[in-house]
């Protein structure tokens, strides 16, 4: 006979788990709760392989926030195949790796941004895994952003092309058939062209050259022709010692000549200044060399006044002279 359910035991399970249940909630909306969460929206034209929901969101290599959710289409035109992403960044995470205020969420600094080249592209975690994450960067000569949302429902960040995935465009758009073709067709040409060749006369001047430098080479004119060279040169440095020898000596007379040329150009013009002080126009040389001219003038025609008195009276040297008569 079984026992009756006890209504307390019960109602205290029930309680238990509802309060497990509240308390499970509250724990995994607390990051919401507390980290207030800004929802944009990305579109790649791209396969989004690798790429999960709470895949990391960087800004140049920091994380800032994580992806929300992988959409195949959402807001956007019939005739557009690209793959929209919706992302979450978390801005108390963003807010603590800047030392600024950073208005996450306001449209006009998203736009700024937006021409300045803030760009969204798909980057790889490891080449070997293919793990995806998504990079948030400013990227310098960005192409003209592309939007795709029909009517505004989240803030859209334009995107770009990896680094990868422009190589693999790359290697999609060579022509591998035409290369390879272009290649065997090279191949054939050289082919036929080694074909037409005559290896064995080839083979045979090659030999008879290098026999021909042999002989060259061991002949004993050449030897002797070295050795003779070999005698000019140690001729030719002799001859430069000796030539050095004597050109020292000379250069020292050359030396002293100049100098004592320098010194007596110096005499000279100090002979010149005091020559110039002599006769300059402030010297007391010029005057009394023209007093000294002019009293010897004078003595002269005193001179000649006397020479012509004793021509006219030659009897005064024996007289004298005569005192006028009363």
């Amino acid at each position: 006979m079984s026992k009756k359910a006890n209504p307390t035991s019960i109602g205290l399970f029930f309680a238990i788990g509802l309060a497990l249940s509240v308390a499970g909630l509250f724990i995994f909306s607390s990051r919401s709760l507390f980290h207030p969460q800004h929802m944009s929206i990305l579109y790649f034209n791209t396969s989004l392989k690798g790429l999960n929901p709470g895949a990391p969101v960087k800004f140049r290599g920091v994380t800032i926030g994580a992806v929300a959710e992988i959409l195949i289409r959402h807001n956007q035109a019939s005739n557009d195949f690209s793959m929209p992403v919706v992302i979450a960044i978390d801005k108390k995470l963003a807010q603590t790796k800047s030392d600024q205020l950073l208005r996450v969420g306001d449209p006009t600094v998203l736009e700024q941004l937006i021409q300045h080249g803030f760009r969204a592209r798909l980057e790889s975690e490891s080449l070997v895994t293919g793990v995806l994450y998504i990079g948030l960067d400013i990227v310098p000569g960005a192409p003209t952003p592309l939007f795709h949302q029909l009517t505004p429902e989240y803030h859209e960040i334009p995107t770009i092309p990896s680094e990868v995935q422009r190589l693999m465009n790359g290697l999609a758009r060579l022509d591998l058939e035409g290369l390879s073709e272009k290649l065997n067709g090279i191949l054939a040409r050289v082919d036929v062209i080694l074909s037409k060749l005559d290896m064995p006369a080839i083979n045979a001047g090659l030999t008879n050259l290098l026999g021909s430098a042999n002989r060259l080479v061991t002949t004993p004119d050449l030897t002797n022709s070295i050795s003779a060279l070999r005698k000019a040169l140690d001729e030719a440095g002799i001859l430069l010692t000796r030539v050095d020898g004597r050109v020292d000596p000379l250069a020292d007379s050359v030396t002293n000549t100049l100098q004592d040329a320098q010194k007596t150009l110096a005499d000279l013009r100090v002979a010149i200044r005091n020559v110039s002080a002599l006769i300059g126009p402030d010297s007391a040389v010029p005057s009394d060399l023209s007093q000294a001219l002019e009293d010897l003038g004078n003595a002269g025609r005193a001179v000649a006044d006397l020479a012509e008195f004793l021509k006219r009276n030659p009897n005064t040297l024996l007289i004298g002279r005569r005192q006028p008569k009363e």
